[in-house]
């Protein structure tokens, strides 16, 4: 099984849905999840059929901002156990294939402030994962200053918000 993330920036530009399109056929993913789609349901239909997907869930934007979507194959089975503007968390099941039992699809916001409430729900559902667990998305947020060069002063002394949360998760695998 394949999982890709794509933090796509909106998918409003037909270079766009074409960079998409690409992504697929080279990747192949069982599971696509879109971040900052900034296109309703609607929309999104027509291109996640275009792309060879047959289920979805999806997180609609909110004006001109965010979005989300995760599509995946009718060979795996994905059930939503929480959505909000930032994570969808699932349970997925897929026969013969070495799937996680839960994922978080995450999209952090860039703003710290509003970042700290995701991590926050991220530990309430934690709490209620029994077996594997996989986590991925956009985080904007870092675990140390290596993984980014030109990172301030400042913005190394703000690492410690993502941390425990990081710490918390990892501790419980």
């Amino acid at each position: 099984m394949k999982l890709l993330s794509w933090n796509c920036q909106g998918l409003g530009r037909a270079l766009t849905v074409k960079n998409l399109r690409d992504l697929v056929s080279k990747f192949r993913p069982s599971i696509l999840f879109l971040m900052e789609t900034k296109m309703c349901s609607g929309k999104l239909k027509r291109i996640k059929r275009k792309c060879g997907f047959e289920q979805e869930i999806t997180v609609d934007p909110r004006g001109l901002t965010g979005g989300l979507s995760v599509w995946w194959h009718d060979s795996i089975t994905i059930t939503v156990m929480y959505q909000s503007k930032n994570i969808i968390h699932v349970i997925a099941e897929a026969n013969g294939l070495s799937v996680p039992n839960f994922i978080s699809f995450v999209y952090g916001l860039p703003k710290e402030g509003a970042r700290r409430g995701v991590w926050n729900t991220m530990r309430g559902l934690a709490a209620g994962v029994r077996g594997s667990w996989l986590v991925v998305g956009d985080f904007n947020d870092l675990l140390s200053q290596s993984e980014k060069e030109g990172v301030t002063q400042d913005r190394c002394a703000r690492l410690s918000i993502f941390k425990p949360l990081y710490l918390t998760v990892t501790c419980w695998i």
